[in-house]
């Protein structure tokens, strides 16, 4: 029997956030879908929610139940124009079945009037993309009371006047950012206090997920301040008021409308004589599908234009499923224009590089930058166990994205063997998997990495990763206390496991073959190394 609880669904400016969980004891959920019913066509739409989000409350409610430990979904997408009458839950079972519960559902289509009535700028016209990625240290709980603490504030007439006067005082930076969390927000961060640094105001545009809004908040080097925001017109008549000295496009993935930021910043850059400066942490310059994961949910590497209209039109998942946006030609031609506006295009690997340049062939690249992250917290060496068994090691938030799915197909093949090969996942994984094979640690602190990883009994590490990592500040990490490390060949951890020599770019991503790759490199790092040791204590 399904056990289930919609915890919040909120509909604002055509725009559905919802999230709650669900699971059945003893059985998988392979896919929610969250269904929309029309009160004046017939035909419904049909939405993928993000399953699979680890739910520590739920887990602790069902302590028994091992189905209780990921049973999270998330949504976030675009409703259409029209009316909803109802809203149900589709729940498709391994075992075939399918099961449909309704969902209680609050439309909020007021607006700040306040901020209307002075600023006299409509709501931006059709409304967007996205679902959630995978993002942050913690349970997805602890995301949404994250995104409610981060709620903005109301602005009104009288709070208005003072933004403004703050604006004028002194020069300000402009950041446009996501707020999910994850290295941009790190990034984001650092770069904010620099221009505070600097004697600078900072005024960044950003997108409140939980109450589908967007934002302005402002930092004055003593504090900051969020306050909602109409439109993205309101945020343009702001910086009417400001003494603009820069603009830095940081990540635009959760907002609505992400073109119309594009051509907003293009426009600014033509008006304001300051540097404009572009980061790639993701693909999104590329694709509305910001990690290149194609319809088909593997990582597409930018095929020809062909393959990607076809792909754009028949992608049903991640944030393209609510996109408005279906002509790949008409997407890059737009972000071509930031690029070339930008003064400064910051990227943090060669293989981001290669993969822009494949995308945008024709452009000036006099202004391409790469420059890798620096690791926040130093890490000491890590001496692995040569033990008589591969022991498989994985770090991090492991979400889709990040390889919840190898994960778990690994794990299948370990029990289709017979095999007592083990799985140590040091952090978060979002997939239900054999509790003989896998052990998941939970989140940690990465001054705490280190002595976690000597005694986690793992002896090989992958990054299961599926898409193209721009950095991984994983990678990094294992390399640098000298573990045998693995990943798939594509981004920069394959660009880093070449040029390692405890480094292996695998050459496939079935389970089988994966598997015995990392016993081969096992055996190679590992038992060899042992071997040499014996050899010269018995000489």
């Amino acid at each position: 029997m399904l056990k289930h609880g919609v915890d919040h669904v909120l509909i604002r400016e055509n725009q559905i956030f919802a999230y709650g969980w669900g699971f059945v004891p003893g059985l998988s959920i392979r896919k929610v879908i969250l269904i929309l019913h029309f009160v004046e066509t017939a035909p419904c739409v049909e939405l993928n929610a993000n399953y699979g989000q680890r739910r520590d409350d739920v887990s602790k409610k069902f302590n028994a139940i091992p189905e209780a430990n990921n049973a999270g979904f998330l949504l976030l997408a675009d409703t259409g124009e029209q009316k909803i009458a109802r809203i149900e839950l589709r729940w498709e079972l391994s075992d075939g079945k399918i099961v449909t519960t309704p969902v209680h559902f609050t439309r909020r289509d007021e607006h700040e009037s306040a901020l209307s009535k002075m600023a006299h700028y409509a709501v931006l016209a059709k409304k967007s993309l996205i679902l959630l990625r995978s993002s942050g240290p913690k349970a997805l709980l602890h995301k949404v009371l994250r995104y409610n603490t981060g709620r903005p504030q109301a602005l009104d007439s009288s709070i208005w006047k003072k933004l403004i006067q703050q604006l004028q005082i002194r020069p300000c930076a402009i950041v446009i950012d996501q707020d999910m969390g994850g290295g941009a927000s790190i990034y984001r961060h650092k770069h904010i206090a620099e221009r505070i640094a600097q004697g600078e105001n900072v005024l960044m545009l950003g997108f409140h997920i939980a109450s589908l809004q967007y934002f302005v908040e402002f930092y004055d080097g003593v504090s900051s301040v969020r306050y909602s925001i109409a439109s993205v017109e309101a945020f343009v008549y702001l910086l009417g008021h400001a003494k603009i000295q820069h603009i830095l496009y940081n990540c635009a993935v959760s907002f609505r409308q992400p073109l119309n930021v594009v051509r907003m910043l293009v426009t600014l850059r033509k008006h304001v004589h300051c540097e404009l400066q572009v980061v790639v942490h993701d693909y999104f310059a590329i694709c509305p599908s910001h990690f290149l994961i194609n319809d088909k949910g593997t990582f597409c590497g930018v095929p020809d234009e062909t393959e990607c209209a076809r792909c754009l039109n028949a992608h049903t998942d991640g944030f393209v499923s609510v996109s408005s946006v279906r002509d790949i030609r008409q997407w890059r031609s737009t972000w071509s224009e930031l690029l070339c506006a930008a003064d400064d295009v910051r990227l943090f690997s060669e293989a981001s590089q290669r993969l822009l340049q494949r995308a945008y062939p024709d452009l000036d690249q006099s202004k391409w930058r790469v420059q890798p992250h620096t690791l926040h917290t130093a890490v000491s060496k890590v001496s692995v166990t040569p033990t008589e068994e591969l022991h498989i090691g994985v770090v991090g938030l492991i979400g889709k994205h990040k390889g919840a799915e190898i994960i778990n197909a690994l794990a299948r093949e370990i029990q289709k063997r017979h095999s007592s090969i083990k799985i140590t996942v040091i952090g978060t994984l979002e997939a239900r998997v054999p509790g003989h094979i896998v052990n998941v640690t939970g989140p940690y602190q990465p001054k705490q990495l280190s002595s976690i990883i000597q005694g986690s009994g793992a002896n090989v590490f992958l990054l299961p990763s599926i898409w193209a990592e721009t950095f991984s500040y994983v990678s990094h990490e294992l390399v640098d206390m000298g573990v045998p490390f693995a990943c798939f060949n594509f981004g920069a951890p394959a660009d880093l496991a070449k040029t390692y020599e405890k480094g292996l770019v695998l050459s496939s991503m079935q389970p089988a073959a994966v598997l015995d790759e990392l016993e081969r490199f096992w055996h190679q790092t590992v038992l060899q190394k042992k071997e040499v040791i014996w050899m010269s204590a018995v000489a």
